[in-house]
């Protein structure tokens, strides 16, 4: 499904990310864990085509999408929900919803799909998008992106700045979502959380993959434990 192959990315001098390899299987559900600065959200963004990268290889079933424009990367069947939501704070939901379907129109099956795992989107659908909470526009993000049908999720701290509760209904879609199907791949700062509902983590530090495995094996590694579950 997902295959990222010595992916590079820099900032200028900056050396952010290099060689990670890292895998999505077809309906799996993978974290991306690391300290603050270890180069996972720049991993996403060149996964994404948000950041061009400088070396490497990304490919969603064997397409090369590395060197794709943002739209196209979306067409070739990813969807990225960056951290910080960006929802178009002065369309209604149901309009953020509609802008993500490349036909222009609303497809009632996708909006029923996003409307029956977020009811609070459903009840709020006339409701604009910037008078939300963050934890409904986390859902909104979410929705969004579901609604290009995308074989690849990739999710970006899904959970910051949230409220517990509200971070329980987040990962309570995406465990749904995953049960159905959906290949995900998240960067999340919540270890315990995440491992608690993922198949296979990978551990970042100073811009490479130090530590791989399955979540069960990640939550009895001891440096897992120390650095981000203590």
């Amino acid at each position: 499904m997902l295959n990222v192959s010595s992916l590079s990315a820099s900032y200028g001098a900056i050396n952010a990310v290099r060689g990670v390899d890292l895998q999505v299987s077809a309906g799996s559900l993978c974290v991306l864990l690391g300290a603050n600065g270890a180069g996972k959200s720049t991993t996403l963004r060149s996964i994404a085509g948000l950041h061009r990268p400088i070396g490497g290889s990304v490919k969603l079933n064997d397409q090369e999408i590395s060197r794709l424009s943002l739209h196209r990367v979306v067409k070739s069947g990813l969807a990225f929900v960056p951290e910080g939501r960006m929802v178009v704070a002065p369309l209604t939901v149901e309009e953020n919803l509609k802008l993500s379907h490349f036909s222009g129109r609303s497809e009632p099956s996708l909006l029923d799909k996003v409307y029956t795992l977020f009811p609070r989107l459903a009840d709020r659908r006339r409701q604009l998008a910037g008078l939300m909470s963050g934890g409904e526009q986390q859902m909104l993000a979410i929705g969004r992106a579901l609604m290009t049908k995308p074989q690849m999720l990739v999710l970006d701290e899904p959970s910051m700045g949230l409220a517990p509760a509200i971070v329980d209904l987040v990962f309570q879609s995406i465990v749904e979502l995953h049960k159905e199907g959906q290949s995900i791949l998240l960067v999340e700062q919540n270890a315990a959380i995440a491992l608690s509902v993922c198949d296979y983590g990978y551990v970042m530090k100073r811009g490479q993959i130090v530590i791989e495995g399955t979540a069960s094996v990640l939550k009895e590694n001891p440096e897992v434990l120390e650095a981000y579950m203590s």
